[in-house]
């Protein structure tokens, strides 16, 4: 064997080792990460029991705790923020008919989007090229309607809040 195909092989082999031990601390660090954070679930069925709110038939918000996942609890939100976050959208969906307003793919869309800030919300309008719940046909009417449903659209932002 010629001293340059020594060379290659012991080059072949630290590169193995160095792949080795590189393979090893990341298989480590996935250990740690699985010891250390809860399992993923796959499947809803797969999640086993399910805690939060869910809005009743009188439009509360309900607490709901640790029952087993079935059919008939798929709407229990995991945050109470979250169920009254849907509830106010539940409102302005019908309140949005009123303004012909709703995303249209053939013209412009003026949406109005929460700006969080140390966990303030405030309104920034402009034009949207992604489908958006609140879009309505021109800027005037977007602020419009902020302006007469500011309440109810800072509760359908409640859910993005700490």
């Amino acid at each position: 064997m010629t001293p340059e195909e020594k060379l290659n092989i012991v080059n072949r082999l630290n590169a193995l080792e160095f792949q080795q031990k590189k393979n090893l601390d990341e298989l480590g660090a996935l250990k740690k990460y699985l010891e250390e954070n809860p399992k993923l679930v796959k499947s809803w069925d797969d999640l086993g029991e399910v805690s939060g709110y869910y809005i009743d038939s009188f439009s509360k918000v309900e607490s709901y705790e640790n029952r087993p996942v079935t059919d008939e609890n798929r709407n229990v939100f995991a945050t109470e923020n979250q169920a009254k976050a849907n509830l106010a959208k539940a409102q302005l969906s019908q309140l949005l008919k009123s303004f012909f307003a709703g995303w249209n793919p053939h013209l412009d869309n003026y949406a109005i989007f929460p700006q969080l800030k140390d966990n303030e919300i405030t309104p920034y309008i402009g034009i949207s090229i992604l489908p958006q719940f609140l879009a309505f046909r021109s800027r005037e009417k977007a602020m419009l309607f902020y302006q007469q449903h500011e309440e109810l659209i800072h509760a359908y932002w409640s859910e993005f809040l700490v």
